[in-house]
């Protein structure tokens, strides 16, 4: 894919390499190997930024975040830019959580977590907000965040709770302690665990190929049923909400299923349009 391709061009980043493997599908790389791939708040509201870009970009189906190097995927928030005369203030943290993801609920498009080392602190809060995780089968992953009397305020605190369950979350979150790779797919953390560092990404890639095939409509009128579930009292609620939805009225009305049905009758494989949901 080329940038001539995009309706609006990508942020500009000091800290991310952005490069488009596939039709309709960007990796992100956290690109600062020698620190484990840590961000402070600046490069946390760069990130977010990238992130909003590729909510809005119609021409994106797909996205993968991984780290530079084989050590990390992302070891967390920078704390050597922070001392007992410098703590963080709940105003420097990015809306959506850290790295702008670990708080978002309002992305439609699938992310998926390329976990190629330590996923730490800040870095798991990403991965616990990721759709899909692949992750070499070395990778670390843990909330220490009280072993420095800090708390994990990047939004994977509650989300492990939903994810795992009150007891499993607490002896986590409360220990601080480090979590293997096979734990967290026992967990449902992890969907795949890879046996080489150098088919973290091509694994990955191989998820976001197969959904950039399908419908993006479809795909993302799917992913809001998922996100409301999390996010809704009862699944009665959940249900009504997606139904009643402006996202499922322009997917019944859009092209998509159109071509979807008229591909199917005629065996052919559908062109998809740019999802406009």
């Amino acid at each position: 894919m080329s940038l001539s391709s995009f309706k609006n061009s990508p942020p500009s980043t000091k800290t991310f390499l952005l490069s488009f493997p596939a039709p309709h599908i960007i990796l992100i790389t956290i690109n600062r190997p020698d620190t484990l791939n840590v961000l402070d708040f600046s490069a946390q509201h760069e990130l977010e930024e990238v992130f909003n870009w590729y909510n809005s970009e119609p021409e994106l189906r797909a996205a993968i975040i991984t780290g530079a190097g084989e050590k990390a995927f992302c070891a967390g928030l920078d704390i050597k830019s922070l001392d007992a005369e410098n703590l963080p203030q709940v105003s420097q943290f990015p809306p959506k959580g850290f790295g702008g993801l670990g708080r978002r609920t309002d992305n439609l498009k699938p992310i998926i977590a390329a976990v190629n080392g330590f996923a730490m602190g800040g870095g798991m809060e990403m991965v616990l907000a990721c759709d899909i995780v692949v992750a070499h089968e070395n990778s670390i992953f843990g909330l220490p965040e009280v072993k420095r009397g800090l708390v994990a305020m990047g939004g994977g605190l509650t989300r492990l709770v939903r994810f795992i369950g009150y007891q499993r979350a607490c002896e986590i979150i409360m220990t601080g302690r480090n979590i293997s790779a096979k734990e967290c797919k026992e967990l449902g953390i992890v969907n795949e665990i890879v046996s080489s560092s150098k088919l973290v990404i091509p694994t990955a890639l191989k998820y976001a190929t197969r959904i950039a095939r399908n419908s993006p409509d479809a795909v993302q009128a799917s992913k809001l049923a998922i996100l409301l579930s999390l996010n809704s009292t009862s699944l009665t609620e959940a249900d009504q909400r997606h139904l009643d939805s402006k996202e499922v009225r322009a997917w019944l009305e859009g092209e998509n299923i159109k071509k979807g049905l008229y591909a199917f009758h005629e065996k052919k494989t559908p062109k998809w349009k740019n999802a406009k949901l």
